[in-house]
């Protein structure tokens, strides 16, 4: 092939290159979402997770579950009517002197049918496991929220993981169009020296190899910011068919950062663990009271038909008052160990709980400790990764003037733009690594 058609078609296949790995024209009716920063998108996450609205829900039913506990402190009202038919009534004995007869006398009294209707009124005076419950019900609330609290610091943790991977897989996919404007050149030099009769056909090869792994890291870093922008949809609670786009600067800006200790924020997901213990004490109190007495204020004012036949009247007269005020007392003595039971199992379950909390906040001590080691270590290694990639750069550059001028074989220039590939993908991993560990910092704060 001429070596002027082979260069436009090195041009032309290049320029179809960058269509595909930058991105192809929008579809139309395609909603555009620019991203400005990660606090945002943050913003954008908290507000439109599918999860958050869940925990609104959840937070509104307890809510009404807590007014509903709280129903003890009103009376109970009920308005009812009741008929009855007395199919043998009862009798009573009287002394038959009062009739001048011998012995004794059995008499009824009473009508055959009776009617009554009226309202009842009852009020809890004394039940102290309802004023539990309903505590249990506002701490349940408080449960909740700190829940949601730790919900949101998870979603921020991985909202920016996703995010800076996609930042660098970015960086990565610009560093690779310069890669394989410098692949081509290469390709180029090898074949002129072959033409020339100056190399074999092993580095011709061995330059369509190099060309070919630029374009492979093109393609692994354009799949990387697919998978991270679908991922922030999702995480975030985007339409299926918009279209992110990623405004922030360079994160090559971001390993100049100085040699400082982060400092970490508390650990969100431990408070729910302190709320469980909080409840379960509750519990464990509410059990206790399971044999305490419980009185009972009832109340009836209503009014009375008593008939000889099945019939109801509603004239004048026809109903007589009928009402009256009680006290009830209900004093649990023995209920086969039931309550003794149960409290002890509401006792362990508090053990149990307080066992969690001390395993959880052991393990988020030791992750914090790692987190921060982390983060330095892969600070340090992003500095000098880069410093070196820099210096490989500088390499290649000078290797291919060398190159051209054909001070120095093409051999030698292959192998320092291998090494170069080298540098660039260890820079840009340990770059990755540094920004996941910054995002799980930077969601404490």
């Amino acid at each position: 092939m001429p070596l002027k058609v082979f260069v436009m078609y090195k041009i032309l296949q290049y320029f179809l290159f960058s269509l595909t790995v930058i991105g192809t024209i929008s579809a139309q009716n395609k909603e555009e979402i620019k991203i400005e920063d990660l606090t945002s998108l943050w913003k954008s996450a908290i507000q439109n997770n599918p999860n958050q609205r869940v925990y609104n829900l959840k937070r509104e039913q307890l809510g009404y579950d807590y007014k509903t506990s709280q129903s003890f402190f009103y009376p109970q009202a009920n308005v009812g009517f009741n008929g009855q038919d007395n199919l043998i009534q009862s009798v009573t004995p009287v002394p038959g002197i009062l009739f001048n007869k011998p012995g004794t006398v059995y008499l009824q009294f009473g009508k055959h049918y009776t009617y009554s209707s009226g309202l009842t009124l009852t009020k809890d005076l004394f039940d102290w496991q309802s004023v539990l419950q309903s505590k249990i019900a506002k701490e349940n609330i408080e449960l909740n929220k700190v829940q949601q609290d730790a919900f949101i610091q998870t979603l921020k943790t991985q909202v920016g993981q996703y995010y800076y991977s996609a930042l660098v897989a970015t960086t990565s996919l610009k560093i690779a169009e310069k890669d394989i404007t410098v692949a081509d050149s290469a390709l180029v030099i090898a074949m002129q020296r072959f033409d020339e009769g100056l190399t074999d056909k092993s580095f011709v090869n061995q330059a369509l190899i190099n060309k070919n792994n630029v374009i492979q890291n093109a393609e692994q870093s354009q799949q990387l910011i697919n998978q991270a922008k679908a991922n922030i949809k999702i995480l975030s609670g985007l339409p299926a068919n918009s279209s992110l786009s990623l405004t922030d600067k360079s994160v090559d800006n971001y390993s100049t950062k100085l040699y400082e200790t982060p400092i970490l924020g508390n650990d969100k997901t431990l408070i729910p663990y302190v709320h469980n213990i909080s409840i379960a004490e509750t519990q464990q109190k509410m059990q206790g009271t399971s044999n305490y007495p419980k009185l009972v204020a009832t109340g009836y004012f209503g009014f009375q038909q008593f008939q000889d036949k099945f019939k109801m009247s509603f004239e004048k007269n026809a109903w007589t008052d009928y009402q009256y005020i009680g006290l009830g007392l209900n004093w649990p003595m023995f209920t086969g160990f039931a309550n003794n039971n149960k409290l002890k199992s509401i006792t362990t379950q508090k053990r149990i709980a307080e066992e969690n909390y001390k395993s959880a906040s052991s393990q988020s001590a030791i992750n914090d400790s790692l987190l921060i080691q982390n983060y330095q270590t892969y600070l340090r290694m992003t500095l000098t990764s880069r410093s070196s990639f820099e210096l490989y750069g500088k390499n290649l550059s000078l290797s291919m003037q060398k190159c051209k001028e054909g001070l120095v074989p093409i051999d030698n220039y292959l192998k320092v733009f291998q090494d170069y590939l080298t540098a660039e993908n260890t820079y840009l991993n340990n770059l990755s690594n540094l920004l996941t560990t910054e995002a799980a910092i930077e969601a404490r704060q």
